[in-house]
């Protein structure tokens, strides 16, 4: 058990009881302190130890121990600094349950044989009651999701949640004997009188998966050994100030465009128009932990200050390098949509979401080719740090070269919001891409963005889209950016057509991610994007798309798993392609049938356990075999 655990319960101990109940626990279960605080993966015996002490100094009951469990997980994690993280789920309380699962998304990629369990939500716009339904892979558990939405419904929304279980659940886990791992519940809630207590800081400090996968790991504990017979009873843009690099390098960092200038000249002097050598003269990168961080990350302040503003400063520049080559190009829209605040919320920060955003995408990236924990070290490029936009001339040549630096990144990350479309130097970005990249190296950022309440705007973005339409800071760039698409493209048409059909095909592959945990996600965020390929008259797309059985292909993962005897799946375990990945789920194939309750039951139990790193190779594996190729075509009918 991850020692994270056992901080969190010695918090609602202190909070709840006293220092004084603490200190007994710690004598009845004659622990030591610092061992077991120090947050290392610990002997699942500590673990039970500790319980045991527990239950018997605070007399509370299994599911009474869950529910403040629950609760106080939720408190904690606000005080940790994860407000911002949790807000970002939804401005209201039946949004934010709704957003629980994509959450979920995130945290397979960063522990991808954890489980986690599934909800769901039916709701009706304007109604103070909802349904929630619940399934888990562990039984027991069910308290627990009580006390975190009940607090999570008073500290960020302000609400009394009462809380009705059904007796019948909606996935009653059927051939799972002695489940206990389905539950539904009638939720009502009303604006509460009862002040929340201001946040306290909660130290040592914790990752957000950390605590995660700690709670995961706890489930898993209670899930292994009967608790009730073992133990009588159980446990349950505000601040833009900049962060600058150490002072005594400043005087360098303050002259480093004209450094850059110096060098420019040199090689002007030595070949005449050497747009090559510019090219390499002028490349920078600037490391992910300058631009990119977690969400309580002490980078995290200087990451919102960077990316609150477009203007570029003399230590912006010094925040990238001289490099030969770089890990990620990076497309993005400055300003957040003027709607912001009402589909996101007023408390959500554009630019923090961003440079969380970032994060995920450095760790995935690192994650892929080489070590997760080196994601510190992955390069972007962003123009306001690898231009020097104080110095004109240098900036001018660096736009001009832009074609050529995108060349020389592996691959490009788009912050995707709905409103990228309508900017023209990022559709010019765009362009730029489809020309030298192979698209399965363009990755859309879109977990935190996408939601029912967004995705018809991404929708309506796409089957709008008309480079005429679209803004342009400065007019006078627009008659240069048009030039160079005019130059590499057959026709402004075609180009359309081009950029709809790999947005659909790329937002397509980004949700099928999600779309695997449920039919409700699936017929929710992946079939419409189908639907619009169909639409805009895109059929070969559209029957491409269409073969994605991302329901069923969870269920690779987790055969894989179970196949592997406890192993660690290696990535040479993997499915060749996505051809033998639905040979082998064929017998549960669910694409283009109407779903009956027993089927969607048995993929709902098959969807939860997953190894997330497999189940996105096998998305990939098809996405390059089945809609690649169409894109290819499409492509060759676009381009000069």
């Amino acid at each position: 058990m991850h020692g994270q655990i056992h901080i969190v319960l010695k918090d609602l101990i202190i909070s709840v009881f006293s220092i004084e109940t603490w200190a007994a626990i710690l004598r009845r279960s004659s622990l030591q302190e610092d061992h077991l605080l120090e947050a290392v993966q610990q002997p699942d015996e500590v673990t039970f130890k500790l319980l045991a002490a527990t239950c018997e100094e605070t007399e509370l009951s299994l599911e009474d121990a869950l529910e403040a469990f629950g609760r106080h997980l939720v408190t904690f994690t606000m005080q940790s600094g994860y407000a911002g993280l949790l807000k970002s789920l939804g401005p209201t309380f039946p949004v934010f349950l709704t957003n629980v699962n994509y959450l979920h998304n995130h945290l397979e990629r960063q522990h991808p044989h954890a489980l986690f369990p599934y909800i769901e939500t039916n709701y009706e716009h304007g109604q103070d009651s909802l349904e929630m339904h619940y399934l888990s892979t562990r039984p027991r558990l069910k308290q627990l999701l009580v006390g975190i939405v009940v607090e999570v419904g008073l500290q960020l929304f302000g609400l009394d949640v009462s809380m009705t279980e059904q007796s019948s659940p909606r996935y009653s886990q059927r051939n799972i004997a002695g489940s206990e791992r389905a539950a539904s519940w009638e939720i009502s809630w009303r604006p509460t009188s009862q002040k929340c207590a201001t946040p306290r800081p909660t130290t040592p400090k914790a990752s957000f998966p950390d605590i995660h996968a700690a709670m995961v790991d706890f489930g898993k504990l209670l899930s292994s050994f009967d608790v009730l017979s073992t133990f009588a009873c159980c446990v349950a843009e505000d601040d833009h100030e900049f962060t600058p690099l150490d002072c005594s390098t400043q005087p360098a960092e303050l002259t480093e465009a004209e450094r850059k200038f110096e060098a420019v000249q040199a090689v002007r002097g030595a070949d005449g128009a050497a747009t090559s050598r510019l090219e390499e003269v002028l490349l920078r990168a600037t490391p992910a932990h300058l631009l990119a961080a977690g969400w309580t990350d002490d980078s995290m302040k200087s990451c919102i200050n960077f990316w609150s503003s477009s203007v570029g400063t003399a230590l912006n520049y010094a925040m990238s390098q001289d490099a030969d080559a770089v890990d990620i190009f990076v497309s993005h829209t400055w300003l957040p949509p003027a709607d912001w605040e009402e589909m996101m919320g007023p408390d959500v920060n554009y630019a923090e979401m961003k440079a969380a955003t970032l994060a995920v995408m450095a760790k995935d990236f690192a994650q892929e080719h080489g070590s997760f924990q080196d994601w510190h070290q992955i390069t972007f490029w962003v123009d306001k740090a690898c231009i020097a936009q104080e110095h004109p001339e240098l900036k001018k040549l660096s736009i001009n070269l832009l074609d050529n630096f995108i060349q020389r990144c592996d691959s490009m990350c788009v912050l995707f919001c709905w409103t990228y479309l309508q900017r023209l130097w990022c559709v010019y970005e765009w362009a730029c891409v489809l020309i030298h990249k192979p698209t399965e190296k363009v990755y859309l950022q879109t977990e935190l963005f996408v939601r029912e309440e967004t995705l018809p705007l991404y929708l309506q973005a796409v089957r709008n889209f008309s480079l005429a339409k679209t803004k342009c800071g400065v007019e006078a760039d627009r008659e240069v950016l048009e030039a160079q698409i005019r130059q590499a493209y057959i026709s402004k048409q075609q180009f359309e057509v081009l950029v709809k059909a790999t947005v659909i095909a790329l937002m397509a592959r980004s949700m099928a991610f999600r779309a695997g945990r449920s039919p409700k996600l699936y017929f929710t965020y992946f079939q419409p994007w189908v639907a619009l390929a169909f639409e805009l008259g895109m059929d070969e797309l559209g029957s491409a798309l269409d073969s994605c059985d991302c329901l069923t292909w969870r269920r690779v993962a987790t055969i894989s798993s179970e196949n592997s005897g406890g192993k660690k799946v290696q990535p040479q375990d993997r499915p060749a392609s996505a051809a033998e990945v639905r040979d082998l789920m064929s017998p549960f194939s669910s694409r283009g049938h109407a779903l009956s309750p027993e089927h969607q039951e048995d993929l709902m139990q098959m969807g939860i356990g997953v190894n997330s790193l497999l189940f996105h190779q096998v998305i990939s594996d098809w996405f390059e075999t089945d809609v690649v190729p169409v894109l290819a075509k499409i492509k060759e009918a676009s381009t000069k």
